[in-house]
This record gives C-alpha cells, sequence and structure tokens, in this order.
C-alpha cells in the first residue's frame, strides 16, 4: 500500500528539450576529445628518450598555468648576475685594501648583523616570524657564526694574494667539502656518479694548485700556503652552510612542523659571526705581524683607507708599514 502511495505520488522526469539534449552531447564529446588527446598525448611521450621526458616533466612543474617564462627567467638571470657582480666586487674590493683583509671582513660582518636584523625586524612585526623561532637554542648559530667568521677572515686574506681568475677556481673545492660534512653530519649517501662528479671537481683543482709557479700559470708568483687557506676558507662556509640545513630540520621537530624563516637562521648566525669576527682578531692579525698593541692603529688606518685617505701606517713594523693606495670602493 505504501510503495503504490510513493510510487503514484513520484513525478515523472520531464523529457530533455532539444537545446538540452544538444549541450549535453556537446559537453560529453568535448570531455571525451579531451581524454583521447591526452592519451594520445601520453602514448607518444613513451616513446620519447628519458631526458627529454625529464625536461618536460620539470617543465611542467617549474611552470605552471599563472606563471610565465619571463617569470622564472628573469629573477634567475638576475641572481646570477648579481653572484657574479659578488664576486668580482669582492677581488675589486681587496686590491685597494690588500694590507686590511681582517679589517674588510669586520665591515662585513657588522653589515650582515645591520641587513638581517633589520629584515627579521619587519618580519616579527608582520606576524611572520613568531615568538618559538626566535626561542630556539642558540648553540647551533654560535657554531654557524665561528664557521662563517673564519671562512670570511682566510678567504679575505687569501683573496689579497690570490689572482682574480684562481678564487673561483679554488671555490669550487665547497662541492666537495659539502658531500664530507652533509654525509658526516646528516648521514646522506651519494650515488656513484655525484661522487665521481666531485672526484672530479677536486682534480681540477688539484692541477690547478699543482701546476707550479712557472710564467703563465695560474699561481705564478703565489706562496703555495694561500691556495690552501682558501680551500680551508671554502671548507668552513661548506660546513656553515650544512649546518644551516640542520638547524632547519630540527627546527621542523621543535616547531611541530612550521618552517623556520629564514631570516632567522641568517639573522643570529651573522650576530655570532660579527662576534667571533671581533675576538678572532688579535689571533689573525699576528699572522700579519701586527701584535695586539698596534691594533688600534691597524683599525684606524684601515678606515682611512676604506675612506680613500691616503697615509702611513706608524708604530708598525718596517716590514709592513705601506703607503696607502688610493681606495676605489
Amino acid at each position: 500500500m505504501c510503495t503504490d502511495i510513493l510510487l503514484f505520488s513520484c513525478k515523472p522526469v520531464p523529457p530533455l528539450t532539444k537545446l538540452q539534449f544538444l549541450h549535453k552531447k556537446t559537453a560529453l564529446d568535448c570531455c571525451y576529445s579531451k581524454a583521447n588527446t591526452h592519451r594520445t598525448l601520453m602514448e607518444k611521450q613513451r616513446k620519447w628518450p628519458k631526458p627529454i621526458r625529464r625536461s618536460m616533466k620539470v617543465c611542467a612543474f617549474g611552470i605552471g598555468e599563472g606563471d610565465s617564462i619571463t617569470g622564472n627567467f628573469l629573477p634567475s638571470v638576475f641572481t646570477v648576475a648579481v653572484a657574479v657582480a659578488n664576486r668580482v666586487l669582492y677581488k675589486l674590493a681587496l686590491v685597494p685594501m690588500k694590507k686590511y683583509p681582517f679589517f674588510l671582513a669586520q665591515v662585513t660582518s657588522f653589515g650582515y648583523v645591520v641587513i638581517y636584523f633589520s629584515i627579521l625586524c619587519i618580519r616579527y612585526h608582520a606576524g611572520v616570524v613568531t615568538k618559538d623561532m626566535l626561542l630556539l637554542p642558540k648553540s647551533n648559530f654560535m657554531a654557524i657564526g665561528l664557521l662563517d667568521s673564519l671562512g670570511l677572515a682566510l678567504g679575505m686574506a687569501a683573496g689579497a694574494m690570490l689572482p682574480g681568475p684562481a678564487i673561483p677556481v679554488l671555490s669550487q673545492t665547497f662541492l666537495v667539502w659539502q658531500l664530507f660534512f652533509s654525509t658526516l653530519i646528516l648521514g646522506r649517501k651519494y650515488s656513484p656518479k655525484q661522487i665521481i662528479g666531485c672526484i672530479l671537481v677536486a682534480a681540477g683543482v688539484a692541477v690547478a694548485v699543482t701546476s707550479g709557479q712557472n710564467e703563465g700559470q695560474l699561481l705564478h708568483k703565489v706562496e703555495f700556503i694561500w691556495p690552501c687557506v682558501m680551500m680551508v676558507s671554502a671548507a668552513c662556509h661548506s660546513g656553515a652552510s650544512i649546518l644551516k640545513e640542520y638547524v632547519f630540520i630540527d627546527s621542523a621537530r621543535r616547531l611541530k612542523g612550521k618552517s623556520l624563516d629564514l631570516f632567522v637562521v641568517n639573522s643570529f648566525s651573522s650576530g655570532f659571526q660579527a662576534l667571533f669576527a671581533f675576538l678572532l682578531l688579535p689571533f689573525f692579525s699576528s699572522f700579519k705581524g701586527i701584535s695586539f698593541l698596534e691594533l688600534p692603529t691597524y683599525l684606524r688606518s684601515g678606515v682611512a683607507c676604506f675612506i680613500n685617505v691616503g697615509s702611513r701606517i706608524s708604530g708598525i713594523s718596517s716590514s709592513y708599514s705601506v703607503k696607502f693606495p688610493r681606495c676605489i670602493l
């Protein structure tokens, strides 16, 4: 009885009009055409070589519907241009300040502190950086700052004595050191191809260093100690970068899955870098024959050279006393 009532109470579905039928047919045909086209394209792609398929995959994930080639290409070119300019200006700054690499390291370190902490303050007030991020243990940042300060001071001391083209060549040991430290600290494993690539890099650097000091060679009239100092500098920077990666991995656990802001790491690391660069200044300057009592004179003379004022160092041994060149900074 109830079934009969329900059956007779249900309204019959009205038939589709001709226009509605055409609309549905067109939509179904369009979906079928897209699926068929996608299937055909996938079948064709399976026949392509693996390198082409990988490059297509990179393009597909790298450029979305809202992106453009120009939007990704221009920032990449700008980044590369700034990196190259940084290396060129690095050497240009060391040419007039050849006698003051440790003073330049001080200026660079404190410059990092001002810039990074200014950005960190802005991001904290904007709510991007939280209090939990600022309360993370500072021991890792201290180790990063120590390594960066050693790398910066040693790199500038060696860069002042090396020819310009030798600096990027010797800096390639950064890759080799990264493999070593990432295996040691992060426990990573690398494929034979990656290891062979690093061995080739190390072999190229070894050829450049051991090519001799004859005329026409890369390290002509350069003492053997300075290429070694530059490679130690690369090792320090590499160790610092691996420790930064460890900090990000460790902070994900401490912050319960939240990602640590980049400027928290850079700000505190640069703060400890400036501190250690200042504390280690007497140790580094002793290699240049400058005693602790002569440091104020050394720093005052470094300031004079930095702001392009010609003078002569007073109170420092005659072997170190030089006439300042005209500083172009």
